[in-house]
């Protein structure tokens, strides 16, 4: 406890003094900015790195700085590091892009590093307040890096997020004071006794519980919550869409799980099935509108969009069947799709920026021209479908198969239509590439850097490494989904 106290301090802190670093050094020289951000974020990750091996080998952790009825909690485990490890992994990434891309400024550089120290407060905290103002973190950063693009419109889009965002907050704010008056205590684990012994199937227990899920459903961009992410993808730089895709979700998405489970528990669910089916059929609406609506779109953005919006339906759907199997696939899902679509972002950015092509007709013969490239969207492509042996068809079996062992044969059909919609998208764009006849503008190699290539590059084998590695990860993550499902 000793070490990881400090360990999860540094985590959760290090990007906001990174932050501040960027800010009092706000002189104009872009290159400092990205240094800092280089090293706040590689010292980050080594730190996340060393907080998951503790927690490997000791297990979950729960650790409370303030022992105040409503203060500071930490709730740690494999789980919960494997998203901030996400957030952390991603941003290298898109640093690797930024570096001659952008963008370049100070603004940017504070909310990056701001978003970073959101992301692990989100997924860390063991209680009900914290989460809250970490998520109001989340969404100022969020809304100033779109507020970034030069595109137009940009601004109108940050502004429009911030109120979807502040009325999902609002709502999370009503669930969260309605859950403490009943229960004397935001902690997760003090609030959990306190709700049990109130009653699951209570109103006001469920009123709080519904405030709750909307919010957070809001902010996942959950089906038909989902059209602010759409419009910022569209109007975003492709660093920050690699965000608002790969990680801007998964915060929401793994608090909304993390309080189902440690604060309602799964008693909640077995005592009001009508809310367990109807958000399990929620999340799977999202699963196959999505990827329909991604099917009827040219542009590339757009397609990535509406596939995102279809991942975390997915990822929600096995975190609902409540099985540990489910469960492991669902956070494979998650990981791996961050990882997959951030960099399908980058690449995206990259066609863009040597070729001007956004659109599926616009990615004619590209491959010709950009053999290490359209080999990498081919790999995501892989990957985003589901094939074997990558990330995402692990997540997707392990999904199917502990939903087919409890009963929910409905989920492992929806997730075979989902893969045949997403080989409907993905295809199209991979046959113009090969197959197709360049007509368009080649600016030429040297607008692709070689960090830009090698961000992209290892996006692929992270996706070919965790899919292959997924038994022996499946032993890592045991005692913590045990213990989410206790």
């Amino acid at each position: 406890m000793s070490v990881v106290g400090p360990l999860t301090a540094g985590v959760v802190a290090l990007p906001a003094i990174g932050a501040l670093a960027v800010f009092l050094a706000e002189d104009g020289r872009e290159q400092r900015y990205w240094r800092i951000t280089a090293l706040t974020l590689s010292v980050t990750t080594l730190l996340t790195i060393a907080l998951a091996a503790l927690l490997v080998l000791d297990g979950p952790i729960v650790y409370r700085p303030l022992a105040v009825p409503i203060g500071i909690a930490f709730s740690l485990d494999v789980l919960s590091v494997t998203v901030g490890l996400l957030d952390v992994m991603l941003k290298l990434g898109i640093l690797c892009y930024t570096r001659t891309a952008g963008p370049h400024s100070g603004r940017f550089h504070v909310s990056f590093l701001l978003f970073t120290t959101a992301v692990f407060g989100v997924v860390f905290s063991g209680d009900l307040v914290a989460t809250g103002g970490f998520l109001l973190v989340l969404i100022v950063a969020t809304g100033r890096l779109v507020a970034e693009s030069d595109k137009t419109g940009a601004r109108d889009v940050a502004r429009g997020y911030r109120r979807t965002a502040t009325l999902g907050a609002t709502a999370y704010v009503v669930g969260v004071a309605l859950a403490a008056w009943l229960g004397g205590s935001t902690d997760h684990e003090r609030l959990a006794t306190a709700l049990a012994a109130t009653g699951h199937a209570e109103p006001a227990v469920i009123t709080a519980f519904v405030f709750i899920s909307i919010g957070l459903a809001l902010l996942a961009a959950l089906i038909p919550l989902h059209g602010w992410l759409v419009e910022t993808h569209a109007r975003t730089t492709d660093p920050v869409s690699a965000l608002v895709s790969g990680v801007l979700p998964a915060a929401p998405v793994y608090a909304l799980v993390r309080i189902l489970y440690d604060v309602f528990t799964i008693d909640f669910l077995a005592a009001n099935p009508p809310i367990a089916t109807g958000m399990l059929y929620g999340a799977l609406v999202s699963l196959l509108l999505g990827n329909l609506l991604a099917y009827g779109q040219r542009d590339i953005k757009g397609v990535l969009a509406y596939s995102t919006v279809s991942q975390f339906g997915l990822v929600f759907a096995g975190l609902l069947v409540a099985n540990e199997t489910a469960i492991f696939g669902s956070v494979i899902q998650l990981f791996g799709h961050g990882i997959v679509k951030g960099a399908f972002c980058l690449v995206a950015g990259i066609i863009a920026i040597r070729f001007d092509a956004r659109t599926m007709d616009e990615y004619n013969g590209l491959a010709n021209r950009a053999p290490v490239v359209a080999a990498v969207f081919a790999g995501l492509g892989i990957a985003l479908i589901g094939l074997p042996p990558t990330v995402g068809f692990v997540g997707k079996w392990y999904i199917a198969v502990g939903a087919f062992t409890e009963g929910f044969w409905l989920v492992t059909v929806f997730i075979l239509a989902s893969t045949v919609l997403t080989i409907g998208y993905v295809v199209p764009f991979l046959d113009r590439l090969y197959f197709g006849s360049f007509d368009g503008t080649d600016r030429g190699q040297a607008v692709v850097t070689t960090l830009m290539i090698v961000a992209i590059v290892t996006a692929v084998v992270i996706s070919l490494v965790v899919g292959l590695a997924s038994v022996f990860l499946e032993s890592l993550f045991r005692d913590a989904i045990e213990q989410l499902l206790a």
